[in-house]
Order: C-alpha cells, then structure tokens, then sequence
C-alpha cells in the first residue's frame, strides 16, 4: 500500500511544478470547507430539522399503539361469553325486542343453525332499530350478522331483513 502511494504521488504529485502544487493546494483550502459544508453539515442540518417536525408526531403514534396494544391485550384476555342454543337465542331476541317495544314490527322470525335467528321488520324507525341493536350487543352479545335496510316513505322509518348470532366464536 505505501509503495502505491509513493507512486501515485511521484507520478502526479512531484511530477508538478512548485507553483502549480501552491495553487492546487490553496484551491483545495477554498474548496474543502464548501465541500464540507454542502456534503456533510447541510444535509445533516436538513435532516435536523425535518426530524425535529416529525419526532413528536412518531412519539405520539408510538404511544397511540402502546395504549391500542394494552387495549388489544386487555381483551384477548377476556372471557367469551356462551354460545346460545336456538331456542335461547330466539328468546333473548323477542324479549328484548318486547322490551324495546319493536315486537310488533317483527313479522318473520326464523331460526337458523347453527346460531342463526332471522327476522324481517316491516315498518320501524331507524334510530329505534339503532338503539335495539346496540342494546342487544351490549346486554346478551347477539350482533346482526347482515342487514337489509330500505327506507320508506315516512321520515325515519325503514324496512329491515337481519341475520342475528351471538358473537361467541362459531365452531
């Protein structure tokens, strides 16, 4: 290695005059801070400054996803409910339609195994049908499956078709 560079430097270097070697010199003091400058402390500059901007953004997704993971976690772990058998599902489902005064709009409703109820609502008001639905969720953990929705020509009422199951894991 050394002696390659003693030929590379008596072939380029020495071979040159004594003025031509000043020149090229103070031509690299000029050039060696600009250099530096546009290669190395502008883009690092640069770059500071865009992750000043976006740092406390990642910061805060990051902890966004270390909440949803706990979150995530906290209800892996927590116990499914029992699956309903036919006759119990459709009772949990007219009880609680009676007791969201929607029963009478029920005209059909058949079960379907494995844990299937579908009914088939003529004439109700969306936002009852919303209510009820919620409600079933959260008290008996039934949840609809599909839903057919069409609207009617009176303000807010609609005609339902919709699949209920419980939403323990089907097997």
């Amino acid at each position: 290695m050394k002696t390659r560079w003693l030929a590379y430097r008596k072939r380029y270097w020495d071979s040159r005059s004594l003025r031509e070697r000043r020149i090229l010199l103070g031509a690299a003091w000029i050039i060696a801070p600009i250099a530096a400058y546009w290669l190395l402390w502008q883009p690092a500059h640069t770059a500071v400054a865009k992750l000043n901007t976006s740092l406390p953004v990642m910061r805060a997704q990051a902890e966004q996803l270390r909440v949803q993971a706990a979150e995530v976690a906290a209800l892996r772990h927590r116990p499914r409910p029992a699956q309903l058998e036919l006759s119990a599902l459709r009772g949990a489902v007219e009880a609680s339609a009676a007791r969201h005064q929607i029963r009478e709009a029920i005209t059909a409703m058949e079960v379907q195994p494995p844990h299937t109820v579908r009914i088939t609502l003529v004439s109700v008001s969306f936002e009852q049908w919303i209510r009820w639905l919620r409600d079933l969720q959260q008290e008996q953990h039934i949840r609809a499956e599909s839903v057919s929705v069409a609207a009617l020509p009176q303000n807010g009422m609609v005609r339902i078709s919709a699949a209920l199951t419980d939403s323990a894991e089907q097997p």
